[in-house]
């Protein structure tokens, strides 16, 4: 009786793994037109909108990230949340001194668990810093 038990225990959990599976939504971290900016004082500022399931894309934590020549995280410039439409907003000082040429920035989405959905972690394209 409890092997049965067991086995009937082991079917429905390999049954839920299979349903959450399903529901997973990939992310994309899009920049809008003429975004990022970087302006003479080492201000960076980006701009940009989320492409993912409309339930993925309210309350989603925001990082404008400064990446080094190996692509290794180095600084988090700022953080924010995205609107109701995916949108976000995000500015933060540059370290310096900041060897030109060298360095990018990128923003990241964190993940997020909203109702029966698992919305993935996503990252943009990194962009390089220039020299300012």
């Amino acid at each position: 009786m409890l092997i049965v038990f067991a086995v009937a225990a082991l079917g429905v959990g390999l049954f839920s793994a299979t349903a959450l599976a399903g529901k997973k939504k990939k992310t994309a971290v899009v920049y809008f037109s003429g975004s990022p900016k970087f302006n003479a004082s080492g201000k960076a500022s980006a701009k940009g909108t989320l492409n993912t399931a409309s339930a993925c894309k309210f309350g989603r934590g925001m990082r404008l990230q400064m990446l080094d020549q190996t692509g290794t995280v180095v600084a988090t410039l700022d953080g924010s949340t995205s609107d109701k439409n995916g949108n976000w907003s995000l500015s933060g000082q540059l370290p310096k001194p900041l060897p030109t040429g060298t360095n990018s920035v990128r923003v990241k989405a964190t993940k997020l668990a909203v109702g029966k959905f698992v919305c993935k972690a996503g990252l943009s394209a990194p962009v390089a810093i220039p020299a300012v």
